[in-house]
């Protein structure tokens, strides 16, 4: 649904003071905020992720405790965050997306709100190169490994990953036909 939230036409009440929550802890790093049905739609700057994340998780009209999924895609211009969230007790589902740039791949990570995202964030650390400020291993890239060798080299799902054909299978990409 374009324009406003569906809690601006009328909707649920507690709904339009979970989203005023987010609009105020967001201010202008806020990109888009969309409520349709049961379902939220935020774009935010990597500045306010944490803080949109725990309003998520903690407002009580919302609730959103349960982290289905994060993943990643890598655009041309940047990577692309999705976080999808769900809510067990309010029923509500959000997808809550945060573009970083190649240069500056860093993001909150949400790990303290959300302990599920632990093995997403390092996914994507591993596949896409990005770094989660504040993870547990963050100071540790090597341990942030989770899908590739430790002496990996490279994030292989960005598109700028060139393999290095290294005629290991345990330590490298191989030549196929």
């Amino acid at each position: 649904m374009e324009g406003k939230p569906e809690a601006e036409q009328g909707a649920d009440p507690e709904l339009e003071t979970a989203l005023a929550a987010i609009r105020e802890v967001a201010g202008d790093d806020l990109l888009k905020l969309e409520a349709g049905g049961r379902t939220l739609r935020i774009e935010v700057t990597p500045a306010v992720l944490r803080q949109v994340a725990q309003v998520l998780h903690d407002h009580a009209a919302l609730r959103l405790t349960y982290p289905a999924d994060l993943f990643a895609t890598d655009t041309g211009d940047g990577i692309l965050l999705t976080y999808r969230l769900w809510s067990m007790e309010r029923g509500y589902t959000a997808l809550l997306y945060v573009a970083v740039p190649y240069e500056a791949c860093e993001v909150p990570s949400v790990v303290g709100i959300w302990p599920g995202m632990d093995w997403h964030e390092r996914e994507c650390f591993d596949m896409f190169g990005v770094v989660f400020e504040g993870h547990p291993r963050a100071h540790e890239p090597k341990k942030m490994r989770i899908l590739l060798s430790e002496d990996w080299e490279g994030h292989p799902f960005r598109k700028d990953y060139v393999p290095r054909f290294t005629g290991d299978p345990l330590h490298g990409p191989q030549e196929t036909n």
